[in-house]
């Protein structure tokens, strides 16, 4: 009987009636972890060959990325951190060396900022959801809102990453 039991319980028997058997809904992927391998913060940092601008704000995830431009080994790859500012929203800041890559292709930004001069614009789709800079430190960095976020709020969180020296 004892056998019968078990036997019945490794090949999963239904569930009762009413018994709630839905896996709870797996939290979305966030923008760091679509761009690279997310991974612990030290290990992610011993893989680029720079040292990051990390957010001050509460991060809440880290990838290592692909380069930006060239091949990868670890003076190209980059770093991603998801964070989330005193309001709860997500914001994905990536970082790379700019090894020869170009913005020129990008929009101008329009904003105007003496330590971040070439700022430019991207978008997914349709709308412009990221802006992306060089620093004279030889990176290319991007800024992305991860979830609804618009424009304004997006330049504005910009801009307190400048203040706290995002471009140096």
């Amino acid at each position: 009987m004892l056998v019968t039991v078990a036997a019945l319980v490794a090949v999963g028997l239904p569930p009762a009636a009413g018994q709630n058997t839905a896996a709870p809904a797996p939290r979305p992927t966030s923008i760091i972890e679509r761009m690279g391998v997310a991974m612990a913060f030290p290990a992610a940092r011993h893989a680029i060959a720079f040292g990051p601008f990390t957010p001050p704000r509460h991060i809440v995830g880290v990838a290592l990325l692909p380069p930006f431009h060239g091949e990868d080994t670890r003076a190209n790859r980059g770093i991603g951190f998801e964070y989330a500012d005193l309001a709860g929203r997500l914001y994905a800041l990536a970082e790379w060396p700019a090894n020869g890559g170009t913005l020129a292709h990008f929009p101008s930004l329009g904003a105007q900022e003496p330590e971040c001069p070439d700022a430019r614009t991207f978008s997914r789709g349709t709308r412009p959801n990221g802006i992306v800079w060089s620093t004279t430190r030889g990176l290319i960095m991007t800024l992305q809102a991860d979830g609804a976020n618009d424009a304004r709020t997006l330049e504005l969180e910009w801009r307190k990453l400048i203040r706290r020296g995002v471009c140096r």
